[in-house]
């Protein structure tokens, strides 16, 4: 009885919280109308048209391709509904893209807490973690065949090409570290740190085996179905292509002229500042 009882109250706050976060995005949208200037939004609308849901559907596929790539690494652990982890892609992009500076933290840490009644945090944020890196390594191999063709293609400043060339770089670097630190664990290296004081060496020993089972979940990923990486591999990289095909449809919907070279070349820039940021 008491059982059913406490289940209720947290549907009841569920529910609650729902409508309350509804409410809140809707306003939000409001306010972002508003700013832009309804009749601005509305001259836009107009003049993209049919490209307008073309746009949407799009996008959404980019997204779904990606959160079936999620499913495949979560899937380590055990199997979470697709739609859920759909769901938490949308959340954690909207919140990268309304505050972009937490696009590779907030947003990202977003995506474990929602899946958490199917999988819980010591599994989610590995899973989460990993995902990153294979979408990382995806659109490292997107940035060097993107910048490959406009290098060849493309007559551009001496200076932007450098300048893409260590962009690529420091991806590539970034990512290098990332899986020595997945692979090796932060454990230790953590606790390292936290012999620097005693509040942190305190805070290590309440969380030493939050971090040893991070470390030792983090190994489990690497040890997954070599298929099933590389599935997901793919599914990253399809994605950054039809992102490349989701601004071909919004420079057709502006009435602007557009190559296939140069749509790739802006949607490399457009990875390299997602990926930066």
């Amino acid at each position: 009885m008491e059982d059913n009882k406490n289940n209720n109250k947290n549907n009841h706050k569920k529910k609650l919280a729902r409508i309350i976060l509804t409410a809140f995005g809707l306003l939000l949208l409001a306010v972002l109308i508003w700013r832009a200037g309804p009749k601005v939004v509305w001259e836009n609308i107009v003049q993209a048209g049919y490209y307008l849901p073309l746009v949407c559907l799009t996008a959404l596929l980019w997204m779904f391709l990606q959160a079936i790539a999620w499913s495949i690494i979560q899937g380590a652990f055990q199997k979470v509904p697709i739609i859920t982890l759909f769901r938490a892609k949308i959340i954690a992009d909207g919140l990268g893209t309304l505050v972009p500076v937490a696009a590779n933290i907030g947003g990202e840490a977003a995506r474990a807490v929602i899946i958490k009644e199917h999988s819980p945090l010591n599994e989610g944020i590995p899973g989460v973690v990993f995902d990153k890196t294979i979408e990382y390594l995806a659109s490292l191999a997107y940035l060097a065949a993107g910048l490959f063709l406009y290098l060849i293609y493309l007559k551009i400043p001496q200076k932007l090409k450098i300048s893409s060339l260590v962009a690529l770089s420091v991806i590539f670097i970034a990512l290098v570290v990332m899986v020595i630190l997945q692979f090796k664990g932060v454990y230790s290296i953590i606790g390292r740190i936290a012999r620097i004081s005693r509040r942190s060496r305190r805070w290590f020993e309440e969380k030493e085996s939050s971090l040893r089972d991070f470390d030792r979940n983090m190994r489990l990923m690497f040890s997954h179905s070599k298929t099933g990486l590389l599935i997901a591999f793919l599914l990253h990289f399809t994605a950054r292509c039809l992102g490349a095909v989701e601004i071909y449809i919004i420079i057709r919907a502006m009435g602007w002229p557009a190559s296939l070279v140069k749509v790739v070349f802006i949607s490399v820039f457009t990875v390299i500042i997602n990926t930066a940021f």
